[in-house]
């Protein structure tokens, strides 16, 4: 979620990386609704009607995002029906993700879009490394896993983000 493309090996990119495109808010530390339809209307209308469209953001931003009305005073947030449709936000279905930022200044805390179009791959296989001398003294046996993975956005415009206000 929050490689950067960088260093030696080379990290993944992550979402955070990978999402070029952003609207920005008005505010450092709020959003409003009208923000968010904004971000919404962003993304190419192909994008929209697929079974993956959803919004990502945190626990944080959901909770703000549970409190917040429309001009006519109805919830933005409608709670899922028991053996029904899911939560959705803006008649869209969301995802919670704890990696994702809270608002802050140019930080992108809020991604809506086709998650179909963000690829995680494998890059290799695991590699598992049995550590018996080091642990010997103890009469225990250690275990080492690498694997490696990485991911692309195939079309930078099926997902954007929502960032806050530069200081």
């Amino acid at each position: 979620m929050q490689g950067t493309g960088a260093g030696t090996p080379q990290q993944p990119k992550g979402l955070v990386t990978s999402v070029t495109g952003t609207v920005p808010t008005g505010n450092a530390t709020s959003f409003a609704w009208q923000e968010m339809n904004n971000l919404k209307h962003a993304i190419d209308p192909a994008y929209r009607g697929g079974p993956n469209f959803r919004w990502a953001f945190n626990d944080t931003t959901l909770q703000f995002v549970e409190e917040m009305v429309d001009d006519q005073k109805r919830p933005l947030w409608l709670p899922d029906v028991v053996g029904g449709s899911p939560a959705t936000v803006l008649g869209i279905p969301y995802v919670i993700d704890q990696a994702i930022d809270s608002i802050a200044a140019s930080k992108k805390f809020m991604f809506l879009g086709d998650f179909n179009r963000f690829i995680v791959r494998r890059v290799s296989y695991m590699t598992l490394k049995r550590l018996v001398e080091r642990y010997a003294e103890y009469d225990q046996t250690a275990f080492l896993a690498f694997h490696r993975f990485d991911c692309v956005l195939e079309d930078t415009a099926a997902i954007k983000a929502l960032v806050g206000k530069a200081p």
